[in-house]
């Protein structure tokens, strides 16, 4: 079995226990490279300073991943977020409705406000959170006892998951 499997079982496992434990649907899936069309999608909301609020208000998500980027950042093009995103988003989600995957462009002059009061210093920069929180919130790197918490250790899909279900099993 090799690393990613054991990874995603455990995950999924931790998943099922907690947030399916009523419920009856298969959540055995495997995140890969391509969705089953061969096009590799990507599954993580679009945000911008005019509908950031709104998105995270209406979800009934319990928790939000808020990644901000540049889309020319090298580093954010090879980050696979989407392979996580396509776990929690869209019409094929296999778990719905738990975690919201969204982004922000920060190269996008719309968004620098919105960049600004998150303090967002290098890209990608990840936050995890209950969806209102991010609400007309804001993060400062000084700042203690946040209810909105970086993701520092999550630079692949592998360690995303293996974060997650650090986050949702506690």
């Amino acid at each position: 079995m090799s690393v990613m499997n054991l990874i995603m079982c455990l995950f999924l496992c931790t998943l099922s226990v907690c947030c399916f434990a009523s419920s009856h649907r298969s959540i055995l899936r495997e995140v890969s490279d391509n969705d089953r069309s061969g096009i590799d999608r990507d599954y993580a909301v679009e945000l911008n300073a005019t509908n950031f609020d709104a998105v995270l208000k209406d979800t009934p998500a319990t928790f939000a991943i808020v990644e901000f980027f540049a889309h020319w950042c090298p580093a954010c093009r090879n980050y696979k977020y989407e392979k996580v995103a396509r776990l929690f988003n869209g019409p094929d989600a296999v778990h719905p409705g738990i975690i919201l995957l969204t982004r922000v462009d920060c190269a996008e002059k719309i968004n620098t406000k919105l960049c600004d009061k998150f303090s967002v210093g290098h890209y990608p920069m990840l936050f995890w959170g209950a969806p209102p929180k991010f609400v007309g919130g804001s993060w400062e790197p000084k700042q203690k006892n946040s209810d909105i918490e970086v993701i520092d250790n999550a630079r692949t899909a592998d360690q995303m998951l293996t974060w997650i279900n650090k986050q949702t099993s506690s």
